[in-house]
Parts: structure tokens; C-alpha cells; sequence
């Protein structure tokens, strides 16, 4: 299964290191012009306002029938807003919320996720 991911500060990117699939999994930036996805993908999203993501609201717009599920990056502090972006996708997009986890993942979270990625496919 394709990961799409976007990462403001690096712990999405670190964890998709983690993962093993930084040469693959396709990197969502302000710097270059959005892909068109035509393959069923999981989309990766930190938990930020959402003026801060405003590059995944476009992809979305144009790539979303073919998202399968939304994996939330955060941090437990944020309290109620811990993962509230993918959240927000997963109930706007009506997608399933495949998982959630802190910072940028345990090796735990890297084998569950790897799991759901496999499982997707």
C-alpha cells in the first residue's frame, strides 16, 4: 500500500524512516507541486491547525477516493487535540482512523503500522 505523508517538523519523516519506506512513501511539501495519486494509498498527517496543512486539505480535494485510512501523528499533551487532523480527515473524508501515536512512533508502533500497510495492500 502507498504512504502518503506530510511532516512539519520531522516526526512524520522520522517515523516513515522507521518504517523503511523513506525512498518510496511519497512526501506532501509546500515546495513542490502536489501529485495526482490514481492507486489506493494511507495518508500519514501530523496534528497541527489547519492553516499549517493546508497542502494536505489540497491534495485531499483531489486524491481522497482513493484514500483507504488516515494515521495521526501528536503529542499527548495537546490533550483533546492529540491527532485532531487526522481526525478531522478521517471524519470529513469519512475514512477509517487506522491509528494513532505519539511523537514520531515506538518500534511498537512502527510493527503495527507496518502491519496495517501490509494488510491494506
Amino acid at each position: 500500500m502507498q504512504l502518503v505523508f506530510y511532516s512539519l517538523t520531522g516526526q512524520c519523516q522520522r517515523f516513515v524512516k522507521k518504517l523503511g519506506l523513506e525512498q518510496v512513501a511519497l512526501e506532501l511539501s509546500v515546495t513542490t507541486p502536489l501529485p495526482t495519486v490514481d492507486t489506493p494509498f494511507i495518508l500519514l498527517v501530523p496534528s497541527y491547525d489547519q492553516g499549517d496543512v493546508e497542502v494536505v486539505d489540497e491534495f485531499l480535494a483531489d486524491n481522497h477516493l482513493h484514500c483507504k485510512g488516515v494515521i495521526g501523528s501528536g503529542n499527548r499533551n495537546f490533550g483533546p487535540n492529540f491527532c485532531k487532523t487526522a481526525r478531522r480527515y478521517a471524519q470529513t473524508y469519512q475514512l477509517p482512523l487506522l491509528y494513532e501515536f505519539e511523537f514520531n512512533g515506538t518500534e511498537q508502533d512502527v510493527d503495527y503500522v507496518k502491519g496495517i500497510l501490509s494488510h491494506e495492500s
